[in-house]
């Protein structure tokens, strides 16, 4: 690889996570300005992420078994993708709608972007540092994801643009007690911090692939 799709393969993996996090900080702050289904659309988009964060953990040890051929861990990785648009392709059925599939598809494309370009390196011929780091890696976006969902749903969380006036054009129901539906602005808050802490812990593993690649190439 040259220089510049080394920088590529270490940065690009990046953009998910921060457009994503932009996207839930500007509903929160305008909860309409992507059309009446930006809540709704926030709040499935951390539904699909409960699943994507399930399916991380076995991206990742495909993705680093160098045991196997290449073709051979593109295809399981693309097996376990069709079993997950399978059920999403469900889920979204029963609620008639097909943009559920946009964001999952979305979610999806930086899970496998990050798992497939975090390679494992010159001294690792079988994956299996690789494979420690990338589970090590699952496990703190679990932790992410569960504490985000405690502290956002315990903390004294600002509406900021979520006002209760806005709120009848969220399209949700209204007579709902779950706290999601009758406080959303809970959810977008979880999004944005999720989402932005995740690009932050990206950030430092890129910085940390960088200074690991310089010190294999150190003569």
């Amino acid at each position: 690889m040259t220089r510049r799709t080394d920088a590529w393969a270490l940065w690009l993996p990046l953009l998910p996570d921060l457009v994503t996090c932009g996207f839930f900080v500007t509903v929160w702050a305008n909860p309409l300005v992507f059309g009446p289904l930006s809540v709704r659309t926030a709040m499935l988009t951390m539904l699909l992420e409960f699943f994507l964060v399930h399916a991380t953990g076995f991206f990742t040890v495909f993705a680093n078994d160098q045991r196997g051929s290449k073709w051979k861990r593109i295809g399981a990785m693309a097996g376990l993708s069709s079993f997950y648009v399978l059920m999403i392709s469900a889920f979204a059925l029963s609620f008639h709608e097909w943009w559920p599939l946009l964001a999952f598809a979305w979610l999806l494309a930086g899970k496998v972007a990050f798992v497939w370009t975090s390679r494992p390196d010159p001294g690792d011929p079988d994956g299996g540092d690789a494979t420690f780091r990338g589970m090590a890696a699952w496990a703190g976006s679990v932790v992410l994801f569960l504490g985000g969902v405690a502290y956002t749903s315990i903390a004294d969380i600002p509406r900021w643009g979520m006002t209760v006036a806005l709120q009848p054009q969220f399209g949700l129901d209204m007579a709902s007690t779950g706290l999601w539906e009758s406080q959303p602005h809970r959810v977008v808050a979880f999004g944005a911090l999720y989402f932005g802490a995740m690009f932050l812990a990206k950030l430092f593993w890129a910085a940390w692939g960088v200074w690991r690649s310089r010190s294999f190439r150190a003569p």
